[in-house]
């Protein structure tokens, strides 16, 4: 087997994936990043504009631009999101004056960060009227599209669909950990520590990766039919739900959506999403990744089958867009 295939050292992965802008210090993707910059920018923004402290933001916000430069176009990101805030500031703050008018102004606003995972909300950013009354917003900064409306874990699959695809995660993990093993003295020593250190050495050595997809491609073709199948066989209310969740309907929760999509501003209430929900819901299959869900017969929801980060060496998920 052609070793520069098996293991690619640090300084030629950097060099040889500028736009992927991958980088081995925490394999995490640039996306997430930027994604904290235009969110913390964007409240730190709001603080000034209605007179509220945001000293504690600046250091978040260094630190995060440091981290976006180990980028070969990390500046070039970093102005991206800088020219997105402002032309989303305005647009949102006449909204949210509206919101003043009954509410008060606001004495909090605050960055919800990566808290949302354990908030169960998909708010980005909190902001705490005179009132008493709370919002959230969601925002979201992407080159076109809407961006992702909810990642789905498989612990909310099995919640609200029945999912049960354990048994093959299992056997799937079990065969990529032999398979990797077999390829060098190297990489079987990294597949005795397990899927998650396989994982973090997917850049390093390129084949984790073709492996993982080896396996992985099979468990989305199954989850697709799974998925849908379990839609499909749930009662009307039990398939709002669902959807509710992907809406990230809460009770008592105000949510406001902030879109900006290249140049486009998209702002909007999670409210007017109800009425998405009609009736005759229906999950239809679209083959290889994904199915989409309808309401007589117009498609609401697309959903993509996938794993958070590798497929077949990462966690098992789905992810929803409108």
């Amino acid at each position: 087997m052609n070793g520069d295939f098996i293991y690619k050292p640090l300084n030629e992965k950097v060099s040889s994936e500028p736009v992927l802008g991958l980088f081995d210090k925490s394999r995490r993707k640039s996306s997430r990043s930027k994604a904290d910059l235009f969110e913390l920018l964007l409240t730190q923004e709001l603080n000034k504009r209605y007179q509220l402290p945001y000293k504690d933001l600046e250091n978040k916000i260094k630190k995060i631009i440091k981290q976006i430069t180990i980028f070969k176009d990390g500046l070039i990101r970093i102005d991206e999101q800088k020219k997105r805030v402002n032309l989303l500031l305005q647009p949102l703050i006449k909204e949210l004056n509206k919101f003043i008018e009954t509410s008060g102004r606001p004495i909090e606003i605050t960055w919800i960060g990566r808290k949302w995972q354990t908030n169960k909300s998909l708010s980005d950013i909190n902001i705490k009227f005179l009132s008493g009354k709370n919002i959230g917003i969601s925002t979201k900064s992407t080159r076109s599209g809407k961006g992702t409306q909810k990642n789905i874990g498989f612990k909310e699959l099995k919640k609200y669909l029945g999912l049960d695809i354990d048994k093959e995660l299992l056997d799937m993990k079990k065969k990529i950990i032999l398979k990797v093993s077999f390829q060098n003295k190297e990489l079987n020593l990294i597949a005795k520590k397990g899927i998650t250190f396989i994982r973090k050495n997917k850049y390093k050595f390129p084949i984790i990766q073709k492996i993982g997809k080896e396996y992985g491609v099979l468990i989305q073709y199954l989850a697709v039919k799974e998925s849908v199948n379990f839609f499909n066989k749930l009662s009307s209310n039990k398939k709002e739900d669902f959807l509710n969740f992907i809406f990230g309907f809460k009770d008592g929760e105000l949510l406001l959506n902030a879109i900006v999509s290249g140049k486009q501003v998209n702002i909007y209430w999670n409210k007017n999403l109800t009425k998405l929900i009609g009736d005759n819901l229906e999950a239809i299959n679209e083959g290889e990744r994904g199915y989409c869900i309808a309401s007589n017969g117009k498609k609401i929801v697309r959903i993509q089958v996938n794993f958070t980060n590798g497929i077949g060496i990462s966690a098992f998920c789905e992810r929803a867009f409108l």
